[in-house]
């Protein structure tokens, strides 16, 4: 990654994004404060694979305590342009650039 331009990058990620939800009024602006991430493991959900391993992503920090699930209860939400939708991922499966 170290010949990709982050900052390019991180506005193509979120055109894409805004683009999925142009249709949806209540998501004007909200990638704005999104950061450039890198998924460090594979993450699935219900709506099937969310983020590939070593994929890049952007992401807005956000954490949550979660009890019930194995790890150390710290999440971020991350925008899936597969499943298009905001996704909680472990801080442990999150790198930020």
């Amino acid at each position: 990654m170290s010949n990709v331009d982050l900052p390019a990058t991180l506005v193509r990620l979120r055109a894409t994004a805004s683009t999925q939800v142009a249709q949806l009024p209540q998501y004007k602006g909200h990638f704005a404060n999104y950061r450039l991430v890198r998924i460090k493991n594979e993450v699935k959900t219900k709506l099937g694979l969310a983020f590939a391993r070593a994929e890049d992503e952007n992401e807005f920090e956000h954490t949550d305590e979660r009890p019930d699930l194995p790890s150390s209860g710290k999440f971020v939400t991350v925008w899936s342009r597969r499943n298009k939708v905001d996704t909680r991922v472990r801080v442990a499966d999150v790198e930020w650039l």
